[in-house]
């Protein structure tokens, strides 16, 4: 089961109408629900409801929006039951929203008929809009927002003991949407703490899951453009329609832990966190993201596990940013990855180094990569079966290059640029020009190691040396190797200054 586009976007509106804004010019209750109720019609959802008025609040009692589901995979009801716009005389509204709203499934997934209906709560919840019909800015807070799963039914059999849950604490925000061809949205959001929890067994009595977790302060700073109209069979059109979002997220830190009983056999996974942000931008020009988190914990035990895994890392970031629209300039990418003091129990460690012969010190990886490319075709129009080659490949830069295991390093910087008129001299791919420094420590020691302890046999650390004495000169350390691998203009390949090719 999965939602399009536009129900993704539609439940992001409506969170940010759930919870509203500063005095600044009018805006009326009408406006308010109007603006609301032509946008959710407008993304293709169906819209029905029953309005009355009475001075200076405007009741919306029965609204009910429908959104179907991609290929006919089914349909979400959501009922808000009976909302009021009440104007304040002051040129802001108040949106009073029920207690409780019902949000109802109905979908097939993989084969299979779900009936699912969420219940939607909050306690203390404030919000108030303002602004001008054209642009309004929802200011809100609530002490509570809560969603529960109430009634789950697949293919017609009731899963009584089936308990999915979801709780914010502490959220605060506000919201700005200006309203035209496209819609522009800017939002600023925190959550003081959410909490989670999945459990349940298997009707048929093989298994069973508890899962339980949380993640604390979590704050959102996110702008938008979404074109007006219904996207979901074409994503490609919303893209050249002008969609472009860009957000940045936080987190203060977070756990998990899993208990698990797989054909009778039980399991347990647990994970913690610190600090950690997240960053994306999409539209039709690029897709990045990178995030970073601290302080990871892992741990888990199960059936096809031997032993337990405890594993700890000081800092897991990733990093990637792709063009996407075509043109003749070659345009920015880039790609890096840290594990930084990656640890293993000495439990583990205990498995393949009883004898400690090796460093049981953390290890860390660090690439990054920068670059330049040329896209030949828009990447969001391309058929995942063509065979046509989207772009070319202009510049490459390792800006970074750190490993640390066992206690060797390798440590790397390089640079080439890339002649794609010449495709012969290395064989279908675009000839590089340009130079990679390279500086490794310890790894003479690292081998002699793994010889004594039978992981490494002798003729192959012996082959493994040889191989290093072509590409590389010793440093001025003791076990220390450089090594410069550089490729001119005519193709060469030369290792300090060597020609291999």
């Amino acid at each position: 089961m999965h939602f399009d586009q536009k129900t993704f976007i539609s439940a992001g509106v409506m969170s940010a109408m759930f919870l509203g804004t500063p005095v600044f010019a009018d805006v009326g209750a009408r406006d308010v629900w109007e603006s609301w109720r032509d946008y959710l019609a407008g993304m293709g959802n169906e819209i029905t409801a029953t309005e009355q008025e009475d001075g200076n609040t405007l009741t919306v009692r029965d609204l009910i929006m429908n959104v179907a589901m991609p290929e006919e995979e089914g349909s979400v009801s959501i009922s808000f039951g009976e909302m009021q716009f009440v104007e304040n005389g002051d040129g802001t509204v108040d949106v009073v929203m029920p207690n409780e709203m019902p949000m109802r499934i109905l979908a097939n997934a993989e084969g299979e008929d779900v009936d699912a209906e969420v219940m939607i709560g909050h306690t203390g919840m404030s919000m108030v809009v303002s602004g001008t019909p054209e642009e309004m800015t929802y200011t809100y807070n609530a002490t509570q927002m809560t969603a529960a799963l109430a009634k789950l039914v697949v293919d017609g059999e009731a899963l009584p003991d089936f308990d999915v849950s979801m709780v914010m604490d502490g959220i605060l925000g506000r919201s700005r949407m200006a309203m035209g061809d496209v819609i522009t949205t800017e939002q600023k959001m925190s959550v003081d703490s959410l909490s989670y929890l999945v459990k349940g067994e298997d009707p048929a009595g093989s298994g069973s899951i508890d899962l339980k977790g949380s993640v604390t302060g979590l704050e959102g700073d996110a702008t938008g453009v979404i074109p007006q109209g219904d996207y979901g069979d074409d994503p490609t059109a919303m893209f050249e329609a002008g969609f472009d979002i860009n957000g940045t997220y936080t987190m203060q830190g977070s756990d998990f832990s899993l208990n698990f009983i797989e054909q009778g056999a039980p399991g347990a996974v647990s994970a913690s966190s610190g600090a950690g942000s997240m960053a994306l931008e999409m539209n039709g020009s690029v897709m990045a993201y990178n995030g970073s988190v601290t302080d990871v914990q892992m741990n888990a035990m199960g059936p096809d596990i031997p032993l337990p895994i405890d594993v700890s890392m000081g800092e897991f970031g990733y990093g990637i940013q792709l063009p996407l629209a075509s043109g003749d300039a070659p345009q920015d990418l880039a790609m890096n990855l840290k594990l930084v003091d990656l640890g293993v129990s000495e439990l583990i460690w205990g498995m393949f180094d009883p004898g400690q012969v090796l460093p049981h010190d953390p290890a860390t990886l660090v690439v990054d990569l920068v670059g330049k490319a040329t896209v030949f075709t828009n990447l969001m129009t391309l058929d995942e079966n063509t065979t046509e080659v989207p772009g070319e490949l202009n510049a490459l830069t390792l800006k970074n290059l750190q490993l640390d295991v066992a206690g060797a390093t390798v440590s790397g910087v390089g640079d080439f640029t890339f002649d794609n008129t010449d495709m012969v001299s290395f064989d279908g791919f675009p000839r590089p020009e340009g130079a990679l420094d390279v500086k490794i420590l310890g790894v003479n020691g690292l081998m002699d190691k793994l010889v004594q302890m039978g992981l490494l046999p002798e003729e192959q650390a012996m082959g493994a040396r040889m191989m290093m004495s072509m590409f590389s000169v010793p440093g001025a350390g003791p076990d220390e190797l450089n090594s410069k691998i550089e490729v001119n203009e005519q193709g060469h390949v030369l290792a300090n200054g060597q020609r291999l090719k």
